[in-house]
């Protein structure tokens, strides 16, 4: 898969004395590699005063187009120091008005928000209604909804693309959830885009080889249940 390749060369091109793939230094917590985007305006304002980098639903969020009147808008802070109307100080921010001796931290992930992300990405890589829906929406906004940024999302944002050898290690998923799904996985990883066209969601929703991947993907789900806990299967319905 060209995007894979590109996401395994982007991994071993980073500077390692700027960042860290992962720190399970700290019980039940992974910190996933989101690099610093100087090209993307927006960071986010913890409650605690610090700043950290967006998720890709975030940057996704705030790419959508909202009217003035909306009130699903994204808060957008004035300057660092200002606060909601309740006195809360979080909010997303322009980079360009971060202080400049303030670090910006890599988003981290405890366990149970990575393993909340993993099932909801496989439940969206597995359903094709909702593919056709949101990647061949004309009127959509929100560039998460395609192709490509499905993939990221999971080989990136989730770190598997050096597969899941590390995850199990850490006690992320389960050998028998691996098990489970390591085919589907292992297709996925595999799939290349008709005429290598990452960016065309119509052909792609058309491809016999990405309705395989899919109808696999929805048997490996179905095979997972089992393992997941109460809330995890909740997720699927």
């Amino acid at each position: 898969m060209r995007i894979l390749n590109f996401l395994k060369k982007k991994k071993n091109n980073l500077d390692s004395n700027q960042i860290e793939k992962s720190d399970l230094s700290s019980e039940n917590e992974l910190e996933i590699e989101i690099t610093p985007d100087s090209e993307f305006e927006y960071v986010h304002v913890e409650e605690d005063g610090s700043v950290r980098e967006l998720s890709r639903e975030e940057r996704g969020y705030l790419r959508e187009e909202f009217s003035p009147m909306d009130g699903a808008r994204p808060y957008v802070k004035f300057k660092y120091k200002s606060k909601t109307p309740d006195g809360k100080l979080w909010g997303f921010l322009y980079r360009k008005d971060v202080p400049k001796n303030m670090e910006i931290n890599t988003l981290k992930l405890n366990r149970e928000t990575w393993r909340r992300n993993w099932v909801l990405m496989m439940k969206d890589l597995t359903n094709l209604e909702y593919q056709k829906k949101t990647w061949l929406d004309l009127n959509n906004t929100n560039p998460y909804y395609s192709f490509i940024e499905f993939i990221c999302s999971y080989f990136d944002d989730l770190d598997l693309s050096d597969g899941y050898e590390n995850h199990i290690k850490s006690e992320l998923v389960t050998k028998a959830e691996y098990e489970v799904i390591s085919e589907w996985h292992k297709l996925l990883s595999e799939y290349e885009s008709p005429d290598n066209n990452d960016h065309n969601n119509q052909a792609v929703l058309n491809d016999k080889n990405w309705l395989r991947i899919i109808y696999l993907g929805k048997k490996s789900i179905k095979s997972l249940k089992p393992h997941l806990n109460k809330f995890e299967r909740s997720l699927l319905i």
